[in-house]
């Protein structure tokens, strides 16, 4: 472990540890994003946390030889973590399209901020060429959006 970050007083017994990577530039290498309690028992507030808002998009679908390309955008409108959202790419009937390469995915928002991701799959594996998103976190309602 190359350090700890204690919890201090003034923290509730549940609360959110983010931990961000930069480099020389300040460029994000890596963020991660920790539920962080005191005590077991306080982890049964998270049955009562408030639903998150989120509006998602995807772009128009670029081709690069056999992979097809788009970037979705997630927005946390709420006033509340996003915790945990999950995006799948779908097929128009709702089958997942395998395999998709995700360079971000099980993203924490904080309120206000948005996150773009981008996904890549190869053509012969979504033939309608229409592809759905489907956002889905553990306190916000599924979102699908058509690209």
């Amino acid at each position: 472990m190359a350090f700890t970050s204690a919890p201090t007083g003034d923290l509730p017994d549940l609360h959110l540890l983010r931990l961000t990577l930069t480099d020389d530039r300040g460029q994000t290498l890596s963020r991660n994003t920790y539920w962080r309690c005191r005590t077991p028992e306080a982890l049964r507030a998270l049955n009562q946390v408030q639903q998150a808002k989120l509006p998602v998009s995807l772009t128009r679908v670029s081709r690069d030889g056999d992979r097809r390309t788009a970037t979705a955008t997630v927005h946390n409108r709420g006033s509340m973590v996003a915790a945990m959202v999950r995006l799948s790419l779908l097929q128009e009937d709702g089958a997942r399209v395998l395999p998709t390469l995700y360079d971000d995915n099980y993203l924490w928002l904080l309120p206000g901020e948005t996150h773009t991701v981008t996904l890549s799959w190869p053509g012969s594996a979504l033939p309608s060429g229409r592809p759905k998103l489907r956002a889905e976190g553990y306190n916000t309602p599924p979102v699908t959006v058509r690209g």
